[in-house]
């Protein structure tokens, strides 16, 4: 009797495989490697599926070949500008920047075109970078620096919102039977 099978005729090996996976591959994507499954004695070897499971990311979420994002940016950064540097999923390094005087708004989506994950089967082209912005508020401002804000942004559209409990000149006007503070 033979010592590896006792007489069974098959004996567990382990074996590392090699998947080639393609760039781009979605989620659940299926690779079958022929004749390497388990094997008993007058039949054919069967197969191997490898089935691709995505990892969740901590930046990014994929949808095809489009990457999605949030970023956190300030008040000041939303009114005046900001430049943040990404790194990428494949290491490198991007510079992300907005154009001089554009105003970034809450929720407010831009796309970086071609930064995106190749596409499944077209790995030449790439889909897009969408971010979406959060802007994060102070909590609490100064009353020099409300004031200075408000003469900064006067004739803009958000000078009436900067206002604060001034009110705006139609509000000023309104005849009102009380006024309150928001706590």
């Amino acid at each position: 009797m033979c010592k590896d099978c006792k007489g069974k005729k098959i004996k567990k090996e382990k074996k590392k495989l090699n998947v080639e996976v393609d760039k781009g591959a979605p989620n659940g994507e299926k690779y079958t490697k022929h004749g390497e499954g388990d094997e008993i004695p007058e039949a054919e070897a069967g197969d191997v599926i490898v089935i691709l499971e995505e990892k969740k990311h901590k930046i990014f979420k994929r949808k095809g070949a489009d990457l999605f994002m949030e970023k956190e940016i300030t008040l000041l950064e939303a009114l005046t500008g900001f430049e943040f540097v990404l790194t990428h999923l494949d290491g490198r390094k991007i510079r992300i920047k907005n154009n001089k005087g554009e105003v970034i708004k809450p929720d407010s989506l831009f796309t970086v075109e071609k930064l995106g994950m190749p596409f499944h089967k077209r790995s030449y082209e790439n889909g897009n970078l969408i971010i979406q912005f959060k802007i994060k508020f102070p909590d609490t401002i100064n009353v020099k620096s409300s004031e200075l804000l408000s003469d900064a942004l006067k004739g803009t559209g958000a000078a009436a919102t900067a206002k604060g409990a001034k009110g705006s000149a139609t509000a000023d006007k309104e005849e009102v039977a009380e006024t309150c503070e928001l706590k």
